[in-house]
């Protein structure tokens, strides 16, 4: 999935994107995720989004983006479980991360997750060795959000990790969504990945 110039990128200040701020191109701070600072994965997470400021919008030639400050207000909580599933509060309800999501399909890295937006609308998200892609859940394959890997500097340019997500028509409450069911899936992933590797290291 190629970058694209339509595209919409939020950077993130760390690689785990359970604890980040996630930043627009413009340099403004739009979501943040908390996450209790633990030797283990965090068993709660907590996502934030920019409040805008009622003053700097109310102001003439000063668009909501711009008049972004480092307020931030309750967008969603996920609350991890060892036994039983993840509890995703967003929206003003509750669910668990069954409930949340359906599982159909699967490729070699795991199965495909899948969720409704708002629009009715079904999307999937796609498991793959270091990432996950989320796509229209349909014949078309429409490519809607890919996760890019923060780059050290080695052997290429260093970059901060970023989401980029594709489509112009997608709403603030949809990109809202894309960003908690991310958040979700990405810890999961590396989940897997922490399982596989201990599985592999003590064979």
């Amino acid at each position: 999935m190629p970058s694209n110039s339509n595209s919409k990128k939020l950077y993130l200040s760390s690689d785990k994107p359970w604890q980040a701020v996630y930043t627009t191109e413009e340099g403004y701070s739009l979501y943040k995720t908390e996450a209790p600072s633990s030797w283990k994965m965090a068993q709660f997470t907590k996502i934030l989004r920019a409040i805008p400021s009622l003053q700097s919008q109310s102001s003439n030639g000063v668009g909501t983006e711009a008049s972004l400050k480092d307020s931030f207000g309750l967008l969603a909580e996920i609350e991890y479980h060892t036994f039983h599933a993840a509890r995703i509060r967003y929206g003003g309800e509750e669910k668990s991360a069954d409930e949340f999501f359906s599982r159909k399909g699967f490729n070699v890295y795991g199965r495909n997750y899948i969720f409704t937006g708002h629009n009715g609308i079904e999307y999937v998200w796609k498991m793959e060795s270091d990432k996950c892609k989320l796509f229209v859940n349909d014949s078309s394959n429409t490519p809607i959000a890919n996760f890019h890997q923060m780059r050290r500097g080695f052997l290429h340019h260093a970059r901060p990790a970023f989401l980029e997500i594709f489509g112009e028509d997608l709403d603030e409450h949809m990109i809202d969504l894309i960003v908690v069911t991310f958040v979700y899936m990405e810890r999961f992933r590396k989940e897997q990945e922490i399982a596989v590797a201990t599985a592999t290291a003590t064979a």
